[in-house]
């Protein structure tokens, strides 16, 4: 455990430092660090605009959550009361299914002592 750890210090260590250099070597160059200003002045325009968005329309992006949770909510709802019926009908066709089965052998048993006990005309009384 304490081996990772150490690994880790260094991965991280090296990362920072990795950083650190190729952050002061982009800002040596002059048309690199003004590229630099301009995309985090953009990043901080599109932060603003979107801030400003989600306070101009709050209420109607809760009620949108909202009703995508309750969406959501009710299609679970749904689909758990479909796989309570897919169980329900599967029980039922084993049970159907054994009966049938019980129902099948009975008859061969049946056949079986029918002609067990009638060797001699299989066709009397028809």
């Amino acid at each position: 455990m304490e081996k990772k750890q150490k690994q880790c210090n260094s991965v991280c260590k090296g990362m920072f430092v990795g950083s650190v250099v190729v952050v002061a070597a982009l800002l040596t160059y002059p048309k690199t660090r003004k590229k630099i200003v301009e995309g985090a002045e953009e990043l901080k325009h599109v932060a603003q605009d979107a801030t400003s968005y989600i306070k101009d329309n709050r209420e109607e992006i809760i009620e949108k959550i909202k009703d995508t949770s309750t969406q959501v909510s009710d299609a679970l709802k749904s689909v758990s009361h479909d796989v309570k019926q897919i169980s329900e009908s599967a029980q039922h066709i084993k049970t159907s299914s054994m009966e049938v089965i019980d129902a099948a052998k009975d008859v061969v048993d049946d056949i079986k002592r029918i002609r067990g006990t009638k060797k001699e005309d299989p066709f009397e009384g028809i």
